[in-house]
Protein backbone atom coordinates (compact mmCIF):
# COMPACT_ATOMS: atom_id res chain seq x y z
CA UNK A 1 0.00 0.00 0.00
CA UNK A 2 1.63 3.64 -1.07
CA UNK A 3 1.23 6.15 0.89
CA UNK A 4 -0.61 9.63 -0.57
CA UNK A 5 1.89 12.03 1.47
CA UNK A 6 5.28 9.81 -0.21
CA UNK A 7 5.39 12.29 -3.30
CA UNK A 8 4.91 15.64 -1.25
CA UNK A 9 7.17 14.71 1.72
CA UNK A 10 9.88 13.38 -0.79
CA UNK A 11 9.85 17.08 -2.55
CA UNK A 12 10.27 18.53 0.48
CA UNK A 13 13.13 16.59 1.89
CA UNK A 14 14.77 17.40 -1.72
CA UNK A 15 13.69 21.21 -1.21
CA UNK A 16 15.12 21.38 2.00
CA UNK A 17 18.28 19.62 1.09
CA UNK A 18 18.78 22.15 -2.20
CA UNK A 19 18.14 25.13 0.51
CA UNK A 20 20.63 24.22 2.83
CA UNK A 21 23.06 23.53 -0.22
CA UNK A 22 23.38 27.76 -1.29
CA UNK A 23 25.58 29.34 0.56
CA UNK A 24 24.64 32.26 2.77
CA UNK A 25 27.26 34.31 2.23
CA UNK A 26 28.51 35.87 -1.09
CA UNK A 27 32.11 36.17 -1.25
CA UNK A 28 32.93 40.06 -1.85
CA UNK A 29 34.58 40.43 -5.77
CA UNK A 30 36.47 43.46 -4.30
CA UNK A 31 38.50 41.20 -1.71
CA UNK A 32 41.77 39.72 -2.81
CA UNK A 33 43.26 36.06 -0.96
CA UNK A 34 45.52 37.63 1.50
CA UNK A 35 46.66 34.06 2.76
CA UNK A 36 48.53 33.83 -0.45
CA UNK A 37 51.99 34.15 0.22
CA UNK A 38 53.69 33.78 -3.68
CA UNK A 39 56.93 35.60 -4.19
CA UNK A 40 55.96 38.08 -6.37
CA UNK A 41 53.52 39.31 -3.39
CA UNK A 42 56.40 39.55 -0.60
CA UNK A 43 58.97 40.93 -3.33
CA UNK A 44 55.93 43.87 -4.01
CA UNK A 45 55.94 44.22 0.06
CA UNK A 46 59.28 45.27 -0.24
CA UNK A 47 58.85 47.86 -2.40
CA UNK A 48 58.98 51.64 -0.93
CA UNK A 49 57.55 54.14 -2.85
CA UNK A 50 58.71 58.10 -2.62
CA UNK A 51 56.46 60.92 -3.97
CA UNK A 52 58.41 63.26 -6.66
CA UNK A 53 59.00 66.66 -4.43
CA UNK A 54 56.34 70.16 -5.31
CA UNK A 55 57.24 72.03 -8.13
CA UNK A 56 56.51 75.80 -6.52
CA UNK A 57 55.60 78.26 -8.91
CA UNK A 58 57.34 81.29 -8.80
CA UNK A 59 54.23 83.52 -10.08
CA UNK A 60 51.66 81.99 -8.92
CA UNK A 61 48.08 82.71 -10.73
CA UNK A 62 45.30 85.16 -9.13
CA UNK A 63 43.20 82.10 -8.92
CA UNK A 64 45.32 80.09 -6.73
CA UNK A 65 45.21 83.04 -3.51
CA UNK A 66 43.10 81.93 -0.76
CA UNK A 67 39.66 83.85 -0.94
CA UNK A 68 38.18 84.75 2.45
CA UNK A 69 34.90 82.47 3.14
CA UNK A 70 31.72 84.98 3.47
CA UNK A 71 31.20 84.33 7.33
CA UNK A 72 27.84 82.91 8.01
CA UNK A 73 25.61 83.40 11.19
CA UNK A 74 22.02 82.89 12.88
CA UNK A 75 20.82 83.64 16.03
CA UNK A 76 18.06 81.26 17.04
CA UNK A 77 15.24 82.77 18.81
CA UNK A 78 13.43 79.60 20.46
CA UNK A 79 11.22 79.40 23.15
CA UNK A 80 12.05 79.83 26.69
CA UNK A 81 12.85 77.09 28.74
CA UNK A 82 9.91 77.07 30.76
CA UNK A 83 7.29 76.88 27.49
CA UNK A 84 6.80 73.78 25.25
CA UNK A 85 7.62 74.37 21.65
CA UNK A 86 8.04 71.61 19.73
CA UNK A 87 9.46 73.01 16.39
CA UNK A 88 12.18 74.54 18.36
CA UNK A 89 13.21 71.01 20.12
CA UNK A 90 13.02 69.61 16.43
CA UNK A 91 14.88 72.40 14.49
CA UNK A 92 17.90 71.66 17.69
CA UNK A 93 17.68 68.34 17.04
CA UNK A 94 17.25 67.96 12.98
CA UNK A 95 19.12 71.23 11.81
CA UNK A 96 21.44 72.77 14.15
CA UNK A 97 23.84 69.70 13.38
CA UNK A 98 23.61 70.75 9.74
CA UNK A 99 24.40 74.69 10.33
CA UNK A 100 27.02 73.85 12.29
CA UNK A 101 28.76 71.19 9.97
CA UNK A 102 28.27 74.12 6.81
CA UNK A 103 30.10 76.34 8.87
CA UNK A 104 27.50 78.87 10.48
CA UNK A 105 27.75 80.53 13.55
CA UNK A 106 25.00 79.61 15.70
CA UNK A 107 23.67 81.02 18.39
CA UNK A 108 20.65 79.57 20.68
CA UNK A 109 18.46 82.47 22.47
CA UNK A 110 16.18 80.36 24.68
CA UNK A 111 15.68 83.19 27.20
CA UNK A 112 12.53 85.96 27.12
CA UNK A 113 12.80 87.71 23.95
CA UNK A 114 10.24 89.87 22.31
CA UNK A 115 9.71 87.74 19.14
CA UNK A 116 6.08 86.60 19.46
CA UNK A 117 6.43 83.66 17.18
CA UNK A 118 8.73 80.82 17.92
CA UNK A 119 11.28 79.63 16.76
CA UNK A 120 12.54 83.09 14.33
CA UNK A 121 16.09 83.01 13.14
CA UNK A 122 18.00 86.08 12.20
CA UNK A 123 20.31 85.55 9.50
CA UNK A 124 23.19 87.46 7.62
CA UNK A 125 25.69 86.15 5.16
CA UNK A 126 28.33 88.76 4.78
CA UNK A 127 26.43 92.14 3.85
CA UNK A 128 22.51 90.17 3.62
CA UNK A 129 20.64 90.00 6.05
CA UNK A 130 16.81 87.88 6.31
CA UNK A 131 14.64 86.94 9.36
CA UNK A 132 12.81 83.66 9.37
CA UNK A 133 9.69 82.88 11.49
CA UNK A 134 8.76 79.03 11.62
CA UNK A 135 10.84 76.01 11.44
CA UNK A 136 13.77 76.34 8.89
CA UNK A 137 16.12 74.42 6.95
CA UNK A 138 19.18 74.87 6.24
CA UNK A 139 18.45 74.84 2.56
CA UNK A 140 15.47 78.04 3.35
CA UNK A 141 18.75 79.99 5.20
CA UNK A 142 20.70 79.86 2.38
CA UNK A 143 18.54 80.97 0.07
CA UNK A 144 17.02 83.36 2.20
CA UNK A 145 20.75 85.40 2.35
CA UNK A 146 21.35 84.36 -1.01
Amino acid sequence: MKEKGSPILLALVLGLLYWASIPTVTPDPTQCDLLDTSPLIEEVAKVEFVAPPKEVDPQPSPSDKPHEAVKREILVFLAPKDQKCEPCDRWKRCEMRRFIDAKWDVAIFDEPHSYGQTPTFELKSGDKKATLTGYTTLEQAGEAVR
